[in-house]
């Protein structure tokens, strides 16, 4: 918490009771490390957020006028520190507690003078209690009915703490599990993302199954139980894309040196730590992709007369579903295209190692994928981690590993030469060279000529004329 401080700093001169309360007292004695600071003040809680936000140069945001909600951001060194600041609701800290959602998160004390330990620490509802006993227990029986985002978010406790939710609540999580569809989704989204970046995915995705919250949050999946495959497949539709999410953790995990020999492990570090534009990870986009990326079989489901299944066309459909999914999570534009662009494609790898790899089908690849060609060779490991019986090597798994590495290898090692090869001539000198008019051939012949770099057939600008010079673009 490297805010308290500067916050104890900012409140003592203000004649104000300022209470710490929620997630950053239970993570404190829990000895968890936390970014995420909750205070209830008597008084304007959004003119002291934004005093404060002044005082430390950080971003203000009013989050509830009505209730008088503000929050104070502050980005260093590409980690985030957020401070929430809310009026006391009631007259007293006890009946401000009293509207929290679990006991773990209805303690408080006084920011002014707690040392960290147990002695101070204001505790009505046997909060300490449940932190001794790794529980999750609900304030009242009406905690969901009053925020159903608290449904999602009790799982994600679970994960996150490795807790485990009470025998009543659990049940009442039951009970309401379908107040979650009528849920703010960005919310929903938040806590789910928390959950997938959980350890121990697999068990955590079984349990919002168990939960009955999975298919509220992703409807798409619920189409997917007992969707059978035939061999090498080992699970339905929808277990496989639970285990195929999950080897995306067991990959990140392993610290991606389970692909290639460990030879990229630094690099797909460093692409799947980057952020998207909605602020989460790759690593977490991929698990989400992970989930919807076989969405479309159960409609494109068919049996041949030899009995074998086929699911022909499903990655059209399922991108198509994941953009429905990603929308109403009010997932940004950019993360919805990767997704798409992940799903669209997560059988292309398969069936390059059915056929050859030249450096022209690598330069297609990629020229179709850009960078979310190597989030397509990831997921394509996982996909297939999820088809197999454990420990079971096949001839095709070996092609499939074979074939990530060389397109690996050329996207970090050749992609000036392969993947995306500098420009040698302009739209300009195609419209001079050919005598075209503008149009879609102009870009048929300055595409010809990149694939033709790709295929170490042109090195040289010179070259590149010369080429355009006999190049007859499609009409």
């Amino acid at each position: 918490m490297s805010l308290l401080e500067p916050l104890r700093a900012f409140l003592k001169p203000r004649s104000l009771q300022t209470y710490l309360v929620g997630g950053a007292v239970r993570d404190t004695l829990l000895a968890r490390e936390t970014h995420d600071l909750d205070l209830t003040v008597q008084g304007s809680a959004s003119a002291l957020a934004r005093a404060f936000a002044d005082d430390i140069g950080a971003s203000y945001f009013l989050m509830d006028e009505f209730f008088d909600v503000a929050r104070v951001i502050l980005d260093t060194d590409g980690e985030r520190e957020i401070v929430d600041f809310a009026r006391l609701r009631g007259e007293t800290i006890e009946r401000d507690l009293a509207t929290r959602d679990f006991t773990i998160n209805a303690m408080a004390v006084d920011i002014a003078t707690w040392g960290g330990g147990l002695e101070g620490v204001i505790d009505p509802y046997r909060g300490l209690d449940d932190v001794q006993h790794r529980r999750v227990r609900a304030v009242t029986q009406d905690v969901f009915k009053q925020d159903a985002v608290r449904l999602m978010r009790a799982a994600r406790l679970e994960a996150e703490l490795d807790f485990v939710l009470d025998t009543e609540t659990e049940g009442w999580v039951r009970r309401d599990a379908a107040r979650l569809e009528g849920a703010p989704m960005e919310r929903v989204r938040d806590e789910f993302v928390k959950l997938i970046a959980a350890p121990n995915l697999l068990r955590h995705l079984n349990r919002l199954e168990n939960l009955d919250l999975m298919g509220r949050v992703l409807p798409e999946v619920n189409a997917m139980r007992g969707v059978t495959q035939s061999p090498p497949h080992i699970y339905d539709v929808f277990e496989h894309t639970l285990h195929a999410a999950a080897a995306a953790q067991e990959m990140e995990k392993a610290g991606y040196l389970n692909l290639a020999q460990g030879a990229f492990g630094t690099q797909l570090r460093h692409h799947f730590a980057q952020p998207t534009a909605g602020g989460r990870k790759r690593s977490e986009l991929l698990r989400l992709a992970l989930l919807l990326h076989d969405s479309g079989k159960p409609a494109t489901r068919s049996v041949d007369e030899d009995g074998r299944i086929r699911f022909l066309g499903h990655e059209m459909v399922g991108q198509s579903l994941l953009e429905t999914a990603f929308r109403r999570l009010k997932l940004s534009n950019e993360e919805i295209a990767l997704g798409k662009l992940i799903v669209q494609n997560h059988m292309r790898p398969l069936l390059l190692a059915a056929g050859g790899l030249s450096d022209r089908v690598i330069y297609r690849f990629f020229r179709d994928t850009g960078e979310a060609g190597v989030d397509v060779l990831v997921h394509a490991w996982c996909d297939q981690a999820a088809t197999y019986a454990p420990g079971m090597v096949s001839d095709e798994q070996n092609a499939l590993h074979a074939v990530l590495a060389r397109l690996l290898d050329r996207y970090y090692h050749a992609r000036d030469k392969v993947v995306l090869p500098p420009a040698l001539v302009t739209g300009a000198d195609v419209l001079e060279i050919l005598q075209l008019d503008p149009g879609p051939r102009v870009g048929a012949a300055l595409e010809a000529v990149r694939e033709a770099q790709a295929m170490g057939e042109i090195v040289s600008r010179e070259e590149a004329i010369e080429f355009l010079k006999k190049f007859d673009p499609p009409a």
